[in-house]
């Protein structure tokens, strides 16, 4: 690993998929690190995230604070989002026992101290596997939301990358597609996929 500690992992399923990471890499081949994502992911689990969760945690509270789901647009785009991201909130409303608030202002909302003390819960019920997958798919999708129910699996990776970029392609609807924001919506689905691939392979032992 960059940072010196060995690469230990304890699923020999996550071990086979990164090993053929590498087999896929011809020898003496030049390579970029974005076609090494579970090692990458490894790598940031052994080295940054075991080693300062509160670190990571804490960064993951900042997208709570400005989640993708509690901001929404008015008109078209409005509509839009409360057909995707009402439900998503619902679930996370009925699991954990608290709503999320919402608003269609530029005015930044108050989480609230019992919406705080639950997203903290719950990060901090994480094994270092769904946090590292949490600290990928936060950043993808804008949402800790999001973040959370990919991590926990009841949100689907394509369901995910749907939402993250609901306004992007609304835009492209109304002015014509743009082939740089096609390709980065692209690989920030690939990089949620990646992520939750990632966790799920960390929990299998064989």
């Amino acid at each position: 690993m960059p940072g010196g500690h060995p690469l230990i992992l304890h699923s020999s399923a996550l071990a086979e998929a990164i090993a053929d990471e590498w087999r896929a890499i011809a020898p003496g081949e030049a390579f970029r690190t974005a076609e090494l994502p579970l090692t990458q992911m490894a790598g940031t689990q052994i080295e940054r995230v075991a080693l300062d969760r509160d670190q990571i945690i804490g960064g993951l509270m900042a997208y709570g604070e400005s989640d993708l789901l509690c901001y929404r647009a008015s008109g078209g785009l409005g509509r839009e989002q409360d057909t995707l991201f009402d439900p998503v909130l619902e679930v996370f409303s009925t699991r954990y026992g608290v709503s999320p608030p919402v608003t269609r202002s530029l005015l930044p909302l108050s989480v609230g101290a019992d919406l705080h003390e639950v997203l903290t819960r719950i990060l901090t019920g994480f094994d270092d596997a769904a946090l590292t997958c949490a600290a990928i798919c936060a950043p993808a999708t804008g949402s800790l939301i999001l973040a959370i129910g990919l991590a926990e699996g009841w949100i689907e990776s394509a369901q995910a990358s749907l939402m993250a970029s609901v306004e992007e392609r609304y835009q492209m609807q109304q002015w014509g597609e743009d082939d740089a924001l096609l390709q980065e919506i692209e690989r920030s689905g690939v990089d949620i996929a990646e992520a939750v691939r990632f966790l799920a392979l960390s929990r299998e032992q064989s």
